[in-house]
């Protein structure tokens, strides 16, 4: 139980990472803010972590809307205590060529992966400033933050958009005793990603990273564990690549009969 004691606020936690970012944290002992935009998922997390009896509870959120974020902050700070953790695993993405993207697919993208991680961050870390607190705030985004790749161009952007957003807050909230971080998953099964895992991927027949597997959510959720936990204080204003070595080779996957 390392994380005994702590607060935790875990956007995004209805499916996938988000999801098991909050058991993972949960069960290292940290009282668990449920969030999400289905009200649904929450409550039958939430349901099912008190259940084992753990603490957490549920509070949908439109991480969009800064009213919506501060009123998660104080609605955590008033039923669970003061956060001093958050984990931003929201986000959306689909396929669509650069030149049919339109304005409004655009504006939607980049308000809620990169605003509504802004949104959350500052009301969160504006909490834990005001706590006293020493703080941690992880956000999850991508490897396409470091590199991109076709038809998705949004997402792209957000992702890029929030590791500077990354830097940018470790650089201000550092002497707070607040560290800003992200991860960066590579290809990780997960609701926004079934759609593209082919079942070669899926075999192993077509490599994507040298340990020849796709990522499960648990992956990525153990890496935010080791973030949020006090042994990681002199980590800053870092993205942390959690791929399986996908970003390490050369860009085209080859097909295991080929060796």
């Amino acid at each position: 139980m390392q994380l005994e004691g702590h607060v935790a606020i875990v956007t995004g936690a209805g499916r996938g990472i988000g999801r098991e970012t909050a058991r993972v944290l949960a069960e290292e002992g940290a009282s668990v803010m449920v969030v999400s935009r289905t009200a649904s998922e929450l409550d039958e997390l939430a349901g099912a972590l008190t259940a084992r009896g753990l603490r957490a509870a549920a509070r949908p959120c439109d991480v969009s809307d800064a009213a919506s974020a501060r009123s998660l902050v104080s609605w955590t700070s008033e039923h669970l205590g003061h956060p001093d953790i958050l984990v931003c695993s929201h986000g959306v993405g689909a396929e669509r060529p650069f030149l049919e993207l339109t304005e409004q697919q655009w504006d939607e993208t980049l308000a809620i992966n990169l605003k509504g991680c802004f949104l959350v961050g500052q009301a969160a870390a504006q909490a834990m400033v005001t706590s006293g607190r020493p703080g941690r705030i992880v956000f999850v985004s991508s490897t396409n933050g470091l590199a991109s790749e076709p038809r998705v161009t949004d997402y792209d952007a957000s992702k890029a958009g929030l590791h500077g957003l990354t830097r940018s807050m470790a650089l201000e909230l550092g002497h707070h005793g607040i560290t800003v971080n992200a991860v960066a998953p590579g290809w990780v099964r997960t609701p926004l990603t079934e759609p593209f895992l082919t079942d070669d991927l899926l075999s192993g027949r077509q490599v994507v990273n040298p340990v020849r597997r796709i990522g499960e959510p648990v992956d990525i959720a153990r890496a935010v564990a080791w973030l949020v936990h006090p042994s990681s204080s002199y980590v800053n204003g870092s993205v942390v690549v959690v791929d399986g070595g996908q970003s390490a080779m050369l860009p085209l996957p080859w097909n295991v009969e080929r060796e």
